[in-house]
């Protein structure tokens, strides 16, 4: 209140840059009052005009009221300079530039972006997430720890899996072992994405509702911020089971694996957190969609049996599953061009094999590859479509933070 009385003249101005006011403090309550706004008997002048120019973006009906009435205001300011008698001439003219300029000002905020203000939104943007990703320092070490404890774990749950020795008996092992490591880095990945992303969702839409910046801008900078940190507990992972294991793969494809997929899976989650409007929904959303794309992207280390025609359906979510592509990957990288060592007698072989079905009588990784309709498998191929799948998530997620919130009509 102080400070509101210390002012000769102010100018109010709406989000997107429209002027509904410029001229004497003291006149304003009694023009406000003019065109219906009167200002309550006990309230501060200063707020009751602020909350004049506010949008509520959380309720859609009260932030489309809140846009008309700001409409209003613009105009009927517009109108009231052109009706200023002929002595203020001058004044009106100024007063009509400012308020054109000014809005003028908004819309080329909104429409046309210059290199260097999208750069400033950018850089800001990526600071802000980057800052949020690391402020918690405990929550990193936690996740770092754990991906070197599973890692060791897995290793020590698996112990067919060798340096010394390539058996055909760690077949089922080999798998399975790249495959709860694909499934617990997703999970990693993206429960910690959903969380984040749908918590600064309601942010998100107040400030793009101000045209703070686009969505495309903001997608970018979680991007740029969090997919590099996220990625670098895959590298760590993979880095420690190879290590600890005697998988045949190089450490090269297992970090790139292993990255690539938690990118994959961070993409996911802000497809899913982008289209959800609370955290409550993404996780409730998120659960069960990973659990569907876990089931189908599991590869049956019995073998595929080739004479039972394919699920169309089936087949159709496993293009969807980060988990499927990389399991491929790992899978196709490992036993591609695995020869198994053999016992020297006919015993040591029997007992060296693997009891299953489909896998019982291999004679090498190219034959396993066979067995799990992997034949014509290529690494390369794989990873390139898990990339692309990559690109549809954030696809999908900036369709989503640009047309899945709620919509104000503007004039």
């Amino acid at each position: 209140s102080s400070i509101w009385k210390m002012l000769d003249e102010f100018i109010l101005l709406a989000p997107g840059g429209k002027m509904c006011y410029a001229g004497n403090r003291n006149d304003a309550t009694a023009y406000f009052k003019e065109i219906g706004y009167e200002c309550p008997h006990d309230t501060n002048p200063a707020e009751w005009f602020i909350d004049l120019v506010t949008i509520d973006t959380d309720d859609l009906e009260q932030g489309t009221k809140d846009i008309d009435r700001i409409n209003f205001l613009h105009h009927r300011f517009l109108e009231s300079c052109t009706s200023l008698h002929a002595g203020d001439e001058q004044a009106c003219l100024d007063k009509q530039q400012l308020a054109t300029n000014s809005k003028d000002a908004g819309t080329d905020n909104r429409k046309m972006f210059s290199i260097s203000r999208t750069i400033q939104r950018f850089g800001a943007l990526f600071q802000r997430s980057l800052r949020q990703n690391v402020r918690n320092t405990r929550v990193l070490m936690l996740r770092l720890g754990a991906a070197v404890l599973q890692a060791k774990l897995f290793a020590s749950i698996f112990k067919s899996v060798r340096y010394d020795k390539s058996l055909t008996k760690s077949i089922a092992d080999r798998v399975a072992l790249l495959t709860y490591g694909c499934i617990n880095l997703s999970i990693m990945a993206l429960m910690k994405t959903l969380d984040l992303f749908a918590k600064e969702r309601g942010v998100v839409l107040r400030e793009q509702m101000r045209s703070s910046y686009s969505s495309l801008e903001y997608l970018l900078a979680k991007v740029f911020a969090e997919m590099p940190l996220d990625a670098s507990f895959a590298l760590i992972f993979a880095s420690v089971l190879k290590k600890l294991t005697g998988l045949r793969s190089s450490m090269g494809t297992l970090m790139k694996t292993y990255c690539l997929m938690t990118i994959s899976s961070i993409s996911l989650g802000f497809a899913i957190g982008s289209m959800a409007s609370t955290a409550e929904t993404a996780m409730a959303l998120g659960v069960p969609v990973l659990v569907i794309l876990m089931v189908v992207g599991v590869i049956n280390p019995s073998g595929v049996n080739t004479d039972e025609a394919p699920n169309r359906v089936m087949e159709w979510i496993k293009l969807f599953s980060p988990i499927k592509w990389a399991i491929e990957a790992l899978v196709t990288a490992e036993f591609r061009g695995m020869t198994f060592e053999k016992d020297r007698d006919f015993w040591g072989n029997l007992k060296e094999l693997p009891r299953m079905g489909g896998l019982a009588m291999v004679r090498d990784g190219d034959e396993v590859l066979d067995a799990l309709g992997l034949g014509n498998a290529n690494y390369d191929e794989i990873m390139i479509n898990l990339a692309k799948l990559t690109g549809t998530f954030l696809m999908f997620s900036w369709l989503g933070l640009a047309f899945g919130g709620p919509k104000f009509q503007q004039t």
